[in-house]
């Protein structure tokens, strides 16, 4: 009996117990998971001044969200949790911080875990000063302004500080000490409440390329990757050569990779490593009184270019889908490459695409169509110099109007370079021929009113030339950077040709960000045709703005001059196109990193006109809201708007003023 109570007793401890503690299936884990996490001031009175939210994701318990898995609930996690808490207050300068245990919570329906920890910030200390050492004399000041601690200022981020060191030698490096290296050192003063910041500067000699040498190359001839690569025995070494020759040898078309390697004594370190060592020291850099020792270096280093050539043939498939209130367009696409074919870096490229377009409220007869684009394409890198990329181009296009369709027939030399980092000058001498189907015929009043065309068909050569700089962080959803533009086409007309014309089309976009999630985009395009004689403009060459990717107060290819048609039981405007258009855009895009969705407040402004004067008409404004679904690295575009002004005029809802907009990809 005494033997069964006994049992019974232990069994109800037990249960009791395990209501109030949940011990660890082994040693650091548990099947717990975290309802919540709380960080509180230890005093009601003295509330948190340092912001915390990021330290959320770095601890070891943490409930789970649709792109971090949850972490559980241990009594050891509790222990380290609370030193992270610690350190990263310390990061900031709150050197005498103190954080309490964890006190934890279970839920008794669910079984989760609520963990609290409370923090008492105490004083924050300041930089007390800020030394660079043995730096040389022609550099200091440039490493100075690379410096973020400033001496008395309350604003400590040792791991900002510590980071400075990296810039630092990198700015060395570019400057061709090949082997510099920066090591940052801080010494906590705590009887007054300092921080004293130190960098250690050897930069070693200006260096020199002692030798190449080529790895992974099979089908390019080393000799031909060292002359695409710019480089030269005896040449300075700066470390700006490591991206340049990457970014030349990539630009060929030949290679999937390339990196290059130099025998300098320098450690790489991974761009978002954290936290940062300060750089690690050997015992011979420091002497008997803790002083830097200057490594003996030779000027001379070795350079070895790594390629990964790319496949032989590639393949590669897109589609695409656009609905706004003028139409709905589907494509599929397919791009062949076939590399290396026509001799050492010479490549021979087939693309082309179908699509299917849907117009809406078009007095066609045919209000839907198939339409379409293929080329032959021949590259041949390093053909007009290191670096200008002969190309020849043959070429089908067929482009879907409202109320119009359009065959296109073009072909011809050009010519690619890369000028600088994301500077790109483009050119090309077409000849070409155009057919549109539905366009007209037009009277002499609206001829000579909007120039335009007296023929359906155009020919003769066109000149094509472009200069883009783009210093955008991404391509698909920027958040930062500028990209500026301006693209020209030249028709001479006639003796050689149909028609004469003039297009020039500047293009300015500017991203500013705010905050981590939120940045301010800003874009202003303009597009003008000039020197049309009196066989007008043909319709491959007239402005049509509007739609997902433009003024978003109309549908694609409806912001345009339009003439009125009447039909036998009513009468509707046709658009036509312009001489000039204008389209700007505002955006404040919210887009948090690693999250799947995303919004964005839009304003759209512009002009368009069948003259020079694109706001002869007056003057179009439109705004709206929209949401971003970056599915699968898909990024999917919802914009709704209301044009606000047509023509200066304000709109009612009886002008049909609401759209809907739907993309891939984002607006600018």
């Amino acid at each position: 009996m005494r033997a069964s109570a006994f049992l019974l007793c232990a069994a109800l401890v037990a249960v009791v117990s395990g209501c109030q503690e949940r011990p660890p299936k082994v040693p650091g884990e548990t099947d717990v998971l975290i309802e919540e996490i709380h960080i509180e001031p230890a005093r009601p009175d003295e509330p948190l001044a340092l912001s915390h939210g990021a330290l959320f994701e770095r601890l070891g318990m943490r409930p789970g969200t649709f792109l971090i898995t949850p972490r559980t609930w241990s009594p050891f996690r509790e222990a380290e949790d609370r030193r992270r808490i610690e350190a990263f207050w310390q990061q900031f300068g709150y050197f005498d911080v103190e954080v309490s245990e964890a006190r934890t919570t279970f839920d008794p329906d669910s079984g989760k875990a609520t963990v609290t920890f409370q923090v008492r910030e105490n004083q924050r200390y300041t930089v007390g000063s800020v030394e660079i050492l043995s730096a040389p004399a022609s550099e200091q000041e440039a490493l100075a302004d690379l410096v973020t601690a400033e001496k008395g200022s309350e604003k400590i981020d040792l791991e900002g500080f510590r980071k400075s060191r990296i810039d630092m030698q990198e700015h060395l490096k570019r400057e061709g000490f090949g082997h510099a290296n920066v090591y940052s050192r801080f010494w906590v003063d705590k009887s007054n409440r300092t921080v004293h910041v130190r960098y250690f500067v050897d930069a070693g000699p200006e260096t020199v390329i002692a030798s190449l040498r080529v790895e992974g190359n099979a089908r390019v001839p080393a000799d031909a990757v060292i002359e695409r690569s710019g480089l030269r025995v005896g040449d300075r070494y700066s470390e700006d050569l490591r991206d340049s020759v990457v970014r030349d040898l990539l630009d060929s078309g030949a290679f999937a990779e390339a990196f290059v390697r130099v025998d300098t004594d320098t450690k790489f370190i991974a761009p978002g490593t954290a936290p940062d060592s300060g750089g690690e020291l050997r015992d011979e850099q420091i002497d008997d009184s803790g002083n830097l020792v200057p490594r003996k270096l030779p000027a001379g280093v070795n350079v070895t270019v790594h390629v990964v050539e790319a496949p032989r043939v590639s393949i590669r498939l897109r589609a695409g889908a656009e609905i706004d209130p003028a139409r709905a367009d589907t494509y599929l696409g397919s791009r062949f490459t076939f590399r290396d074919v026509l001799g050492p870096l010479g490549h021979l490229v087939l693309e082309g695409g179908v699509g299917y377009g849907w117009l809406f409220g078009t007095p066609s007869d045919d209000p839907s169509g198939v339409y379409g684009d293929a080329t032959v394409r021949t590259i041949h890198a390093g053909a007009l110099g290191r670096l200008g990329d002969l190309r020849t181009t043959a070429q089908y296009e067929g482009t879907l109007f409202p109320s119009a369709y359009l065959h296109t027939l073009r072909t011809g030399p050009g010519v690619r370079t890369t000028i600088a980092k994301g500077l790109f000058f483009d050119t090309d001498l077409f000849a070409t021929w155009s057919k549109a189907e539905g366009f007209g015929p037009f009277s002499a009043g609206e001829r000579d009113a909007l120039a335009l065309p007296s023929r359906e068909d155009a020919y003769g050569p066109e000149l094509r030339a472009s200069i883009t700089w783009d210093d955008r962080d991404d391509p698909v959803e920027p958040m930062r950077g500028v990209l500026l533009a301006l693209r020209s086409s030249l028709a001479p007309g006639d003796p050689i040709g149909t028609h004469r014309y003039l297009d020039l089309a500047p293009d300015a976009r500017l991203f500013v960000p705010v905050a981590t999630p939120l940045s301010l985009g800003l874009r202003a395009s303009a597009d003008w045709v000039f020197l049309e004689d009196d066989a007008g403009i043909p319709l491959g060459a007239r402005l049509f703005g509007g739609g997902a990717h433009g003024f978003r107060g109309y549908g694609r290819q409806l912001f345009s001059p339009a003439i009125q048609r009447c039909f036998q039981t009513y009468c509707a405007d046709i658009a036509v196109g312009g001489k000039s258009l204008v389209e700007t855009s505002v955006e404040l895009r919210f887009l948090p990193p690693r999250s799947p969705v995303g919004a964005i407040a839009w304003g759209d402004f512009g002009g368009v006109s069948g003259d020079e004067n694109p706001f002869a008409a007056g003057v179009w404004l439109a705004a709206g809201l929209g949401a971003r679904l970056r599915l699968w690295y898909l990024p999917l575009a919802v914009d709704a708007g209301y044009r606000i002004l047509a023509e200066s005029e304000v709109q009612g809802i009886d002008d049909a003023p609401i759209h809907v907009f739907f993309r891939l990809g984002e607006a600018f």
